[in-house]
């Protein structure tokens, strides 16, 4: 199985399944040798044809179950509404299939609990979506925190306008700015340093036509070696046309990332600045096909998580996934990732979004316990 091609399912008809599924596996011969995308799945036939049409999907499910009842379907792509992910990605795992989920992975952190659990029970990879940390950019620059090429870490300063959702604005703007945008901003963070912040201070501007949805967040974190993170996110659509940015200072040097995330060659320049001597100042840049965004190298580090997982369980029947081998993140790097989430919302005066949607048995009943 580990030469044949991984045969992919689309759960839901979102938007953004063009450029982040369809497109990069048409432009990019290799990816396209491992990832093959069979089916969408829509309740609204007429919908789903018109997609499958479109985007040239060979199958077409009308209703979720059909598709997950499908055994010619190896892995799915949860693009649901926000609220409904967790009891579909539940419901997928349980039917044997391997998850990829669109950001954010679930409402809250008991809900990515949930989710861990199924996915180790049914022995099946199970991964978030949080492509920026999957691009060589961010890989490089967390070899130069590694390597201490700006000395110790003391702060880290991340921007993201709405235009960072690329072509999700309208879905950021009724997720939130937090849950659309500031989810990619602490996967970056913890990415980076390799260590989980604390939330010292959150604030938030509600949205004049929903006030339980932020039109923007900010908020400072500790880390545990002592340096400080901002992660501000807005989905007003005045900054649209704002860069996405990071910079990243430490005791001896200052690196600079602007627009890291999606491809062309504006995205893949590194700017350093050493204190030392004259304060040397230098730009790397890490070469790569303009095709190859960081959807590319997330569904790259998808299939080879399934395949090294399905390896690992040839030898060893009775094994479950605790282990991911990529770095592409794990179901537990998910989780904390909502931990903070939901702790940011709760240092901004507010509650963490409530499920909507329960998960299956026995899995509506896991992490009832407060975080």
């Amino acid at each position: 199985m580990g030469g044949e091609r991984l045969r992919l399912a689309i759960l839901g008809a979102a938007r953004n399944v063009p450029f982040s599924v369809v497109q990069p596996v048409r432009e990019n011969a290799d990816l396209r040798e491992r990832l093959e995308v069979i089916g969408i799945a829509s309740r609204e036939a007429a919908e789903a044809e018109a997609h499958a049409k479109e985007w040239g999907i060979p199958k077409v499910y009308t209703d979720y179950e059909e598709l997950l009842a499908d055994p010619s379907v190896e892995a799915v792509y949860n693009v649901l509404p926000g609220p409904m992910r967790c009891q579909w990605t539940v419901r997928a795992l349980l039917a044997g299939k391997h998850v990829l989920s669109e950001t954010p992975l679930s409402s809250n952190a008991r809900e990515a609990l949930v989710m861990q659990r199924a996915a180790e029970d049914a022995g099946r990879v199970m991964l978030e979506g949080s492509h920026p940390t999957c691009h060589p950019v961010s890989k490089r620059v967390r070899e130069m925190l590694v390597e201490g090429e700006i000395g110790k870490l003391e702060r880290i300063d991340l921007d993201l306008p709405v235009g960072h959702s690329l072509q999700g604005k309208i879905v950021c703007a009724k997720t939130g700015a937090l849950l659309g945008l500031g989810i990619h901003g602490l996967a970056i963070v913890r990415f980076l340093c390799g260590e989980e912040p604390s939330v010292v201070h959150a604030s938030m501007q509600p949205s004049a036509q929903d006030p339980s949805v932020e039109v923007s967040m900010s908020c400072d974190l500790l880390l545990p070696c002592g340096a400080e993170a901002r992660v501000a996110c807005s989905v007003a659509e005045e900054g649209s046309k704002l860069p996405s940015t990071y910079t990243i200072t430490g005791s001896n040097g200052v690196i600079q990332v602007k627009e890291w995330f999606a491809g062309g060659t504006g995205s893949h320049e590194i700017s350093h600045e050493l204190f030392d001597g004259c304060g040397t100042k230098s730009v790397e840049y890490v070469v790569n096909p303009q095709t190859r965004d960081t959807f590319y190298f997330q569904w790259m580090a998808f299939v080879d998580e399934v395949r090294q997982q399905e390896q690992k369980q040839a030898h060893n029947a009775g094994g479950m996934p605790w282990h991911y081998a990529s770095s592409s993140g794990s179901p537990a790097d998910a989780v904390r990732n909502m931990a903070v989430i939901d702790a940011i919302y709760r240092a901004a005066g507010v509650s963490p979004r409530q499920t909507e949607f329960h998960p299956p048995q026995p899995y509506d009943r896991i992490g009832m316990a407060k975080l």
